[in-house]
């Protein structure tokens, strides 16, 4: 059962997951996430990071002072990509899924915001 241990703690969570024409690669994702933390106003910590998961896709995170995002990128028909943003500080949902759809040139964008 679920229930919030800390109520007084600013947090928000928000799943965005598209289809691309094309799979999103590391040094996109790097990009991606970078301006990311622009568009949401968080202060990066270190560099984004990025990987190659071989036949599973590609993977990524960026560490911001308030939390961060994941990225994953999968190689399906189309490609799908999911970011998964944690913060304890409040972003603009519709900012960030504006700017994603932009930045990818999405055929298709979903997103959910997790409500403590």
């Amino acid at each position: 059962m679920w229930r919030n241990l800390a109520p007084d703690l600013v947090r928000q969570r928000l799943i965005v997951e598209g289809l691309t024409s094309k799979i999103v690669e590391p040094e996109q994702m790097k990009s991606y996430l970078l301006e990311l933390a622009n568009v949401a106003k968080m202060e990066v910590l270190h560099q984004p990071m990025a990987y190659s998961a071989h036949e599973m896709g590609y993977g990524g995170w960026v560490h911001w002072k308030s939390s961060g995002a994941h990225f994953y990128s999968y190689p399906t028909t189309p490609p799908l990509f999911t970011v998964d943003i944690y913060t304890c500080k409040p972003f603009s949902v519709s900012e960030v899924v504006y700017f994603t759809k932009k930045y990818f040139n999405v055929i298709e964008i979903v997103w959910r915001e997790i409500k403590a």
